[in-house]
């Protein structure tokens, strides 16, 4: 295992923060204002986690952005090893330590956020495919990783201090594409594909069942999971649907494919590509806010104690909730 500290750690934005955000009409309310933020790159960002330090994004030509102290500042401008492969997936351990990403041509790594140290781990058991999705599970140090490539291959990890073990292969599902995963502290884990299809495992991703949706019709784009019963998937069609462990709810919460989802035991929130961002409140799933980009988005992170919701996209897009 080899170590590279980042040359740009906590670069600030080059834009002021005067010029730093920009309010859009028609996105207030009693609930707070998205705000579109100015950030120090240009390029696609594809995946947002919240960690002990922070949010973090991740995107094309490996960079890794840090919100601090409310600037995004430049954590890795080339990726984990300078390779400038994209990063495409991003997950976070239990206690926020520690930040997984992968992407692009093997690229897999982690990023000690309050260390401040990338650790370069790519191409395990010579994978070179891109990954598309990973998640992490567990405490900084002893965590369970899971990743999937566009092969449709699922590779486990365990992390043991300094060491990486990684598991045998697995192709699960129904022979579609696999879109997304999620882990949750209990050892479940939960993937969606093209086809409708959702799958649980109940012994941290060794074994599979397929546990719905039939009828579905949808190819879903985006799973997120706290236990077994509490699971949310999205995808095509703009429909959403919810698992409380023995059944499915569905509802249509719009036109356009869901792209990201982001939950915790209390609220969740789906966004659609086109810029949508749909709330769960007791009554069910409600427009929130129409953001108006001009680019697609692509994930979205809820808030915390250290950094507010969060959604990125396209051509260095986030926004911010802001209150």
């Amino acid at each position: 295992m080899t170590a590279r500290h980042p040359s740009r750690r906590r670069v600030l934005a080059t834009i002021g923060a005067a010029a730093g955000s920009l309010a859009l009409a028609g996105c207030g309310g009693p609930d707070g204002e998205w705000v579109a933020v100015e950030v120090p790159t240009d390029a696609a960002l594809y995946d947002v986690v919240p960690t002990a330090e922070g949010a973090y994004a991740v995107g094309e030509d490996g960079v890794v952005l840090a919100r601090e102290d409310g600037d995004w500042t430049v954590a890795l401008e080339h990726g984990l090893s300078e390779a400038g492969d994209g990063l495409r997936t991003a997950a976070v351990t239990s206690n926020g330590r520690v930040l997984w990403v992968a992407g692009d041509s093997g690229a897999l790594g982690l990023y000690d956020v309050v260390a401040d140290r990338a650790v370069d781990l790519s191409a395990p058991l010579e994978k070179t495919t891109s990954w598309t999705a990973i998640a992490a599970a567990g405490l900084a140090g002893d965590e369970r990783i899971t990743a999937i490539n566009s092969s449709g291959e699922l590779l486990r990890g365990r992390r043991d201090g300094a060491d990486v073990s990684w598991g045998e292969v697995s192709k699960p599902g129904s022979g579609s594409s696999v879109t997304d995963i999620a882990l949750t502290s209990l050892a479940y884990g939960y993937i969606v594909d093209t086809d409708g299809g959702v799958f649980e495992s109940r012994d941290g991703g060794v074994t599979w069942t397929r546990i719905g949706i039939d009828g579905a019709g949808v190819d879903f784009a985006a799973v997120s999971a706290i236990d077994s019963g509490h699971v949310t998937v999205a995808g095509g069609n703009g429909v959403v649907y919810g698992y409380n462990g023995v059944d499915w709810s569905r509802a249509t919460v719009g036109e356009q494919p869901i792209a990201a989802l982001a939950r915790n035991r209390d609220t969740a929130i789906a966004v659609s590509s086109s810029g949508t961002i749909y709330e769960r409140s007791f009554d069910g799933w409600e427009p929130l806010v129409r953001l108006r980009s001009g680019n697609d988005l692509h994930a979205a992170a809820l808030g915390t104690a250290r950094s507010p919701r969060v959604v990125v996209g396209e051509s260095g897009t986030v926004f911010e909730r802001r209150y």
